[in-house]
């Protein structure tokens, strides 16, 4: 490396970023799986609910942040995952944001495709596992949107008090 490429200084990873909004934080992961740990501590941290209404919202980050490492650039070295969480009246909001494909991948989108062995679950979503079926049975919706850097948002929203589609 010369003199005049520009390097990003390395940074502290996990680490909070400050949010205006009281009800709304924010955390930036590494390409590191310890991270995972780290993440689902922070979110119960945010959360501010018992665990048993928290637990739908921790088991999908966690799958969402898995499939972040495993499927895209954010799961190379110098990788990030932004996570976000908001608090509402009645609901909670997670937003994973990944680095996009990884170089000379083809961009994908999360696919829909029947998974089998999920008691009383029909027709859900999976990429190479029940990661995102998990977030489409625990989740009241779910979606995503392409980055203009070419990073993926999957967004999620579940019910405060801990409620699932799975058991209505």
């Amino acid at each position: 490396m010369d003199s005049m490429t520009p390097t990003r200084p390395p940074l502290d990873l996990p680490r909070r970023i400050r949010c205006t909004d009281p009800e709304q934080g924010t955390l930036e992961c590494g390409h590191r799986l310890w991270h995972l740990k780290a993440a689902r501590s922070w979110a119960a941290h945010v959360a501010r609910t018992t665990p048993a209404c928290a637990d739908p919202l921790l088991v999908s980050l966690s799958e969402l942040h898995t499939n972040a490492l495993k499927h895209t650039a954010s799961g190379r070295p110098g990788g990030r995952v932004r996570i976000e969480i908001e608090r509402r009246r009645r609901l909670f909001l997670l937003r994973v944001t990944d680095d996009g494909p990884r170089p000379g991948a083809e961009v994908t989108v999360p696919q829909a495709r029947p998974v089998e062995g999920l008691r009383g679950v029909d027709g859900l979503l999976a990429e190479g596992g029940y990661g995102l079926a998990l977030v489409d049975a625990m989740a009241l919706f779910w979606d995503f949107t392409r980055e203009p850097d070419g990073g993926l948002t999957v967004r999620a929203a579940f019910d405060r008090s801990g409620r699932t589609r799975m058991a209505a």
